[in-house]
């Protein structure tokens, strides 16, 4: 019998608002590997692993649900069908961690606003995160973003690698933009620490 694999899925954004493009970071770990002490953690190793991944024409809410429907994507992709079990997906998205909460309602109305009647500018992202959820049935867990070093435990260590790493890619593209480059980018890439 296949032993069956339980994931740690990281997901993290940066976005710049006024040219609305952003980057998406997202690193699949076993859980086990969230026993290791933060200070054995190593950040080359795991940048190493990240992926990241630009968008265009995009917000910070909007691409954080990107960003989570990428990584379970990923993990779709990386984990045989008969080895997944519990996966596990952190985030420090309000929106998305709080977006369980809402499902009833969001459903109910049609993913339209209870005022105007209008369809939601997310409602199409959040049917798919619905849809993921039930399909796969991964735990959304919040992770407080841009805690001070001293005070990380695991999840907060790795999740700061992501989060670095989102950052400087953003960067990066922008900097490459501003030099002539083209909005055309390839969709992922390995993070190189």
């Amino acid at each position: 019998m296949p032993s069956l694999q339980s994931s740690a899925l990281f997901t993290d954004i940066s976005v710049d608002p006024r040219s609305r493009i952003g980057v998406a970071g997202c690193l699949l770990l076993s859980i086990e590997f969230l026993d290791t002490p933060p200070h054995d953690i190593d950040r080359g190793e795991l940048s190493g692993k990240l992926l990241c991944r630009r968008f265009t024409d995009t917000s910070s809410t909007k691409l954080e649900l990107q960003a989570v429907l990428w990584g379970v994507e990923l993990y779709r992709t990386m984990v045989p069908y008969h080895e997944r079990c519990g996966l596990r997906l952190y985030t420090d998205s309000q929106c998305v961690s709080g977006l369980e909460a809402r499902r009833e309602r969001l459903e109910e109305s049609d993913y339209r606003a209870a005022r105007s009647g209008r369809q939601l500018a997310n409602a199409d992202l959040y049917a798919k995160l619905f849809a993921a959820k039930d399909e796969l049935g991964f735990e959304i867990l919040k992770v407080a973003g841009h805690s001070r070093s001293s005070s990380h435990d695991s999840v907060q260590r790795i999740f700061s690698i992501v989060d670095r790493g989102a950052r400087r890619t953003l960067k990066l593209w922008n900097s490459s933009l501003q030099t002539g480059a083209s909005l055309e980018e390839p969709s992922s890439e390995r993070l190189q620490s």
